[in-house]
């Protein structure tokens, strides 16, 4: 039995080297075997790999378990999980199954974890816990099986998925598992982030997703006190990637008449690289989010209910902004795209998309809702109980008073993808007005007693953050995707004053100019190497030659009309002998003529 962190600590080291170890020999064994991936429309990959990574995480784990210490009955249950479903990967890598008899598999391996050892009590009725345990079984583990889409995603996830739970949710031999767990699939990271040289296959997806399923069911009811919404919502933090992936891919796929089982190339990771993030950035902004759900397990297991409910609501309003952003990219082509026609958009929260203002009243319902409890969990603390009652008694007020106040002061007539200085004075009027109104009211109603103006204060400083947070994601995002786009001529904007960092933002944009912005040239000594929206000044005109020579750019676009003819024929000179292209940027405002008759 696995009795400290010590031990847990050994296992994951151990399994850390054995898959560094054997990788390469099964690597060697899948190429000779012909367990080779080719390339394919719906893969993402573009060179044959080598599959069968899933042994060697397999056997890492194994082995580790077996050098270190030994299994109690607890840990039984995960075994079971994991083995089978790793049998039954391995035998679709060779003979690739048909979906029916695979599922028909994976039924079979979680009707024998519950027959032999109780699910957790979700409900007052045991054959509903039953049921739901057989279903999360199966749809956590087919979630890793989709979340093995690029190159080191799915087991840099398992490996944080194992980590929580051997650090903050289970104990004893459970936590030896997850240890294990989380060391063969960082070990195995060694190969597989990009460039991968060898896949896991379905032998390595089905058996993390296998394990973690059981794992996190346990490490959700671990104690005899935990209630029925930690038993619930540790899990799902816990495999938050894979289950908002698996969600978006099912459901866009559905409301885009194609499939739910057909594959694509159409998941969260794809989408961020379709977007302009390079696919490390892309895997590494769901390594972010995993860990932030982690984090979210961990608190909904062990604080109280009151402070458990603080991370979790803000990183699931965090994530349907992700996924809004992530539904705008086009990823279906011709007649699969018919929902939608000559639409840059997937149907996914389409109508959403299409009524922003419902969209915006929904969520500045839930932004009010969570910095009013918050505010009142940061004010009180561990008092919360007595004053959760006064929460209760005016929540309806706050939020009737501040949408209103919105509406008044016009916070829902701007645009998100512009939002400016005005706007957020627009924001603050707004919040202000709610704030007051709500006292007046409680006042008038209440005579506030047992109110607290910290409550509010609080209240308004958190509910400025998240309103500005929220409408700026957009664009954030956008630039952000914009800015690690690596496609397109070379281009040195000449100009870093307002009319650069307009034609930057219109470059990043605007996908008709097939331009990547690397750098801004100025004749101002002062914003010499200083950053602009995160590019460098590299020099001015002076040394035209050398930054050329150095940067090695395609294109110098000139973004102003107010340069000296003298440094104009300069750069002419320098771009006419290096043989880079020259253009200019020009704003004008032309009257439209009159017509002598009109056309209706």
């Amino acid at each position: 039995m696995f009795l400290d962190g010590v031990n847990a600590g050994w296992i994951a080291a151990v399994a850390t080297l054995i898959v560094i170890a054997i990788t390469p020999a099964v690597r060697w064994l899948a190429v000779a075997l012909g367990a080779v991936a080719h390339p394919k429309d719906d893969r993402w990959h573009r060179r044959p790999i080598p599959m069968l990574g899933g042994v060697a995480i397999f056997a890492a784990a194994a082995l580790s378990l077996a050098a270190v210490g030994d299994f109690n009955r607890a840990a039984w249950p995960v075994l079971v999980a994991g083995a089978g479903m790793f049998a039954l990967g391995v035998v679709d890598d060779f003979v690739k199954l048909k979906p029916s008899t695979k599922l028909i598999g994976q039924i079979v391996v979680a009707s024998i974890v519950v027959a032999f050892w109780p699910p957790p009590s979700w409900t007052s009725w045991p054959a509903s816990n039953v049921i739901l345990a057989m279903l999360w079984i199966l749809t956590i583990t087919n979630a890793f099986n989709l979340l093995d889409n690029m190159d080191g995603l799915c087991a840099g996830i398992a490996a944080i998925a194992g980590l929580t739970c051997w650090t903050g949710l289970v104990d004893g031999s459970l936590a030896g598992y997850a240890a294990a767990l989380t060391g063969a699939s960082a070990g195995f990271l060694v190969f597989n982030f990009k460039p991968a040289s060898i896949f896991m296959g379905d032998g390595g997806s089905l058996f993390l997703g296998g394990s973690l399923a059981v794992l996190s069911m346990i490490g959700g009811s671990a104690q005899p006190e935990t209630s029925i919404l930690s038993a619930i919502a540790v899990p799902a933090f816990l495999l938050l990637i894979p289950i908002f992936d698996t969600t978006f891919v099912t459901l866009s796929r559905l409301l885009s008449t194609r499939s739910a089982a057909q594959g694509g190339r159409d998941h969260t990771s794809h989408r961020l690289v379709a977007m302009g993030f390079s696919e490390r950035r892309a895997v590494l902004t769901l390594y972010l989010l995993a860990a932030g759900g982690g984090a979210a397990a961990i608190l909904g297991r062990h604080s109280d209910m009151y402070g458990a409910l603080l991370l979790g609501p803000l990183l699931l309003i965090a994530l349907a902004l992700f996924g809004i952003q992530l539904a705008r990219v086009k990823v279906y082509d011709g007649e699969d795209f018919s929902l939608l026609v000559g639409k840059p958009y997937t149907p996914l929260l389409v109508n959403l998309t299409y009524k922003r203002r419902v969209f915006e009243l929904l969520l500045d319902v839930l932004l009010v809702m969570f910095s009013y409890y918050a505010a009142y969990v940061i004010r009180f603390d561990q008092e919360l109980v007595f004053y959760y009652p006064l929460f209760v008694q005016s929540l309806a007020i706050v939020i009737s008073c501040h949408l209103l106040a919105f509406f008044v002061v016009g916070v829902y007539r701007g645009m998100w993808q512009y939002i400016s200085l005005g706007d957020l004075t627009t924001y603050a009027k707004g919040i202000a007005l709610g704030v007051l109104s709500s006292v007046a009211v409680l006042v008038y109603v209440y005579r506030f007693t047992g109110y607290s103006r910290g409550v509010f204060a609080i209240h308004a400083m958190m509910l400025a953050l998240l309103l500005v947070g929220t409408r700026l994601s957009f664009r954030v995002i956008g630039e952000a995707a914009g800015r690690h786009r690596r496609s397109g001529r070379r281009a040195l904007i000449y100009g870093a004053g307002d009319g650069g960092a307009l034609l930057l933002r219109e470059l990043r944009n605007n996908e008709a100019y097939d331009y990547d912005a690397i750098g801004f040239l100025d004749d101002n000594p002062s914003k010499a190497w200083r950053n602009v929206l995160g590019l460098p000044v590299v020099g001015g005109v002076d040394r035209l030659e050398q930054v050329i020579a150095e940067r090695q750019p395609e294109v110098i676009i000139v973004s102003t009309a107010k340069i000296e003819p003298a440094r104009l024929a300069r750069a002419q000179h320098v771009c006419y002998a290096s043989g880079t292209v020259l253009l200019q940027m020009h704003f004008s405002l032309d009257q439209v003529p009159p017509r002598t008759t009109v056309e209706w």
